[in-house]
């Protein structure tokens, strides 16, 4: 089936388009890109002929894709899809920010940051998103509205790493642009970069395919192309929170040195609850890095976690 993306579905026309780029390369990220687009189209339209018809094509792909996906964890597993999500945003943003600090910008790195940017509203179908990502996401799709203007324009353009203290100030005047929900004709409007495109751009507005095969486990994202950076190295950035997984509050201490001993807990303590959410948040990680083979990833994160808990 395939039909025309209604007016009103506009917004949703950038997670069909990332959904289609991933169908085959990581088919956890097109399932829960479309059912993102499923969530935000109901809340725009559902009453219109058009707007019916077309949300009738995204639930039938979404129910089939999740019946091939019927045995993955990222889809079962509200957990490990937001583990699995954050995980594939993190490393095409880490990519992008690395050419982005050295001025080496190009199309490869608008299309991460406009990639990880939206990637990262998806987060919230499992609850209100956390730092480093809420801020992240405003920034990503921020830097990549402003390299795709240098590129189109011919101008020289200038890494963060040099910019001047107005830049938070540039940042803040760009923010209200970039609201999941909101129309993006304020954006550029040539596409030779991978930018938002117009509705239908793309992928013609149809209804997404379901790709013939899905029996394979998800693959790390845009590993044909773009050489992912190391899991755990976050290059630090001007205006919001680095993604390296924080450490409790309650332990300062650096996770690298596991053999360092550590204060021993009174007999029949446990972990506080901040502990407890810290070391589900580290295992998280570790699970996910697990699917991209990220060794020195589930070994840092693991650490991390079990330094917490060695105490008691």
């Amino acid at each position: 089936m395939s039909a025309n993306l209604p007016p009103a579905f506009k917004p949703i026309a950038h997670y069909i388009k990332i959904a289609n780029e991933n169908a085959s390369r990581d088919p956890v990220i097109y399932y829960w890109c479309l059912f993102y687009a499923v969530q935000t189209a109901m809340k725009l339209d559902k009453s219109t002929v058009e707007a019916r018809q077309y949300l009738t094509g995204l639930l039938t792909t979404l129910e089939a894709i999740k019946t091939q996906l019927a045995d993955n964890d990222a889809i079962k597993n509200e957990t490990i899809a937001q583990a699995h999500i954050e995980s594939f945003a993190e490393k095409l943003f880490n990519f992008a920010d690395k050419k982005e600090k050295t001025g080496n910008v190009d199309k490869s790195v608008v299309h991460a940051f406009y990639t990880a940017g939206h990637v990262m509203d998806i987060l919230s179908l499992f609850g209100e998103i956390d730092e480093p990502f809420l801020s992240s996401k405003k920034y990503a799709k921020w830097k990549s509205t402003q390299i795709f203007t240098c590129l189109r324009d011919g101008t020289p353009y200038v890494p963060s790493s040099q910019e001047t203290e107005d830049a938070d100030d540039d940042l803040s005047q760009f923010g209200a642009q970039f609201q999941p929900n909101a129309p993006s004709s304020s954006g550029p409007q040539e596409h030779s970069y991978n930018q938002p495109p117009a509705p239908g751009f793309g992928f013609g507005g149809g209804i997404p395919n379901v790709p013939s095969d899905h029996s394979l486990p998800p693959q790390p994202p845009a590993r044909n192309n773009i050489p992912p950076p190391s899991y755990s190295s976050t290059p630090n950035l001007p205006s919001h929170t680095p993604f390296s997984a924080p450490p409790p509050r309650n332990q300062p201490q650096q996770y690298e040195d596991f053999s360092t001993p550590q204060p021993v807990a009174p007999p029949g303590s446990v972990p506080t609850d901040e502990e407890f959410a810290e070391v589900r948040k580290l295992t998280k990680y570790a699970m996910s890095a697990v699917d991209y083979e990220d060794v020195k990833a589930i070994r840092d994160n693991l650490i991390k976690a079990l330094t917490i808990l060695q105490k008691y």
